[in-house]
Parts: C-alpha cells; sequence; structure tokens
C-alpha cells in the first residue's frame, strides 16, 4: 500500500501525513506515506500508488487539471481532494473524487473520510486464494476484471494476469457481491464497470460483455446498491 500526498505546503502536508500514517498502520501491515511539495507535472509521481490526497492549489497548476490527465490513463486508486476553498468542491465533481477534505475542517473530515476509506478496503482489498497448476495464489479482489467460461474451464482476468478455474468455484471462493454473474458464460466486477448500454456492459478497458437476459433485473439491482453504497 502506497499512499501519496501531493501538496505545496510542507508543513501540512507533514500534518496531513502524521493522520494517514495512524490510519493506515490500523489495516495494513505494510504501508508508505510519501509527500510530494513540488515538480508536480511529473506524471511518473503519480504510478504505482494506492491512494492519492491532492491540493487543489498547486502553485502554478490545478490539481483538478492534473487529476483529470491522470484519469485518461483510467487511474483507479481513491482520489481525496484537500483544500481551504470549500466552493471548488463542485468543480472537483467532474473527475468524480473519493472524497473533498476542507483544510479548515480537517480532523471532522477526515474522521469521516476514514470511516469510508475503512469500508472500502474491505470491499477492496479482500485476499482470494486458490491453487492454480499446483501452487498457492493469491489476489486482490480489486484486481479482479471480470470472469469468463469456455467449456468446463474459466478464465479470471485480473490486470496482470488471467488464472484458470472452475467457474462455480471461483464464484463461491470470491464470495463478494462486487463481482456478479452478468451471462451464463460471465461474471464482471463492478468496480470495473464504465457504463451499461442496454444490453451490454462496458468495463473501463473498453471489453464488451453482453448482459443476459436472465441476468438483467437482478445485476441491475445489484448495480445499483454497489453505487449507492
Amino acid at each position: 500500500m502506497r499512499c501519496l500526498v501531493v501538496d505545496d505546503d510542507r508543513k501540512f502536508s507533514y500534518k496531513l501525513s502524521g493522520y494517514i500514517d495512524s490510519f493506515l498502520k490500523g489495516i495494513f501491515k505494510n504501508y508508505q506515506v510519501l509527500e510530494i511539495n513540488e515538480k508536480f507535472d511529473d506524471f511518473s509521481q503519480y504510478q504505482n500508488i494506492d491512494l492519492l490526497f491532492i491540493d487543489i492549489d498547486l502553485k502554478d497548476l490545478n490539481g483538478i487539471n492534473i487529476i483529470k490527465r491522470l484519469q485518461m490513463n483510467n487511474v483507479d486508486y481513491p482520489i481525496i481532494y484537500v483544500s481551504s476553498r470549500q466552493e471548488l468542491v463542485f468543480s472537483s465533481l467532474s473527475t468524480q473524487p473519493f472524497y473533498f477534505v476542507r483544510k479548515q475542517n480537517l480532523e471532522n473530515d477526515l474522521k469521516e473520510l476514514f470511516k469510508l476509506l475503512n469500508i472500502y478496503y474491505k470491499k477492496t482489498m479482500k485476499m482470494i486464494t486458490f491453487d492454480y497448476y499446483g501452487r498457492k495464489t493469491s489476489i486482490f479482489l480489486k484486481d479482479i476484471h471480470y470472469i469468463t467460461s469456455f467449456g468446463h474451464d474459466i478464465s479470471i482476468v485480473c490486470d496482470q494476469e488471467t488464472y484458470t478455474y472452475r467457474l462455480k468455484d471461483a464464484l463461491k471462493l470470491i464470495d463478494s457481491p462486487v463481482v456478479v454473474q452478468v451471462h451464463r458464460s460471465y461474471a464482471v466486477s463492478m468496480m470495473y464497470i464504465k457504463e451499461v448500454d442496454k444490453n451490454n456492459i462496458i468495463l473501463k478497458d473498453e471489453t464488451c460483455i453482453t448482459l443476459g437476459k436472465k441476468y438483467v433485473d437482478e445485476f441491475m439491482f445489484q448495480y445499483r446498491e454497489y453505487l449507492i453504497s
């Protein structure tokens, strides 16, 4: 787990990092809280992280514009804006942030944010362990994109690799409302859904999966529940 704090105020970023550190150590055994206080347009700094706190007013740069550029590459980690300008909350909504923290109400806003992050991590950081070609293999729930079957075999498609398993056993093993069956041959992770278009589900990587008539009602109910949870 790597968290990045982006702010041109070194004193504030140090203070914020302290709060974040106290929160993360209650969830993760291994984690880092990193700070960036300059060179905000070096986009290599935003890679390989799992959580981002970013100020909106960064000297000559706008944090919202940075996020818009990052999202062109399908960034999927939680983004939290931190700002003393409360009126910018409406502008920030265009990038669908996880939360907006007001600097002048830091402790109270962080208290609410950490409650939501705790729920989020319980959902997404669940570890799935199974036998894969004779060895124990573990993947995070958040890394699963979709599951597809071919005859008696299925493929669990993840960020970096595809694993073979039996569909019935795989869904039972995953045991999460986040991964739902949408077709006789497909199950998808709702975390990776970009849009639902008539009888198709479009994932963030533009993969198009058919939504079977048998599964429409249950899928739509669960998807609505997921979006409001």
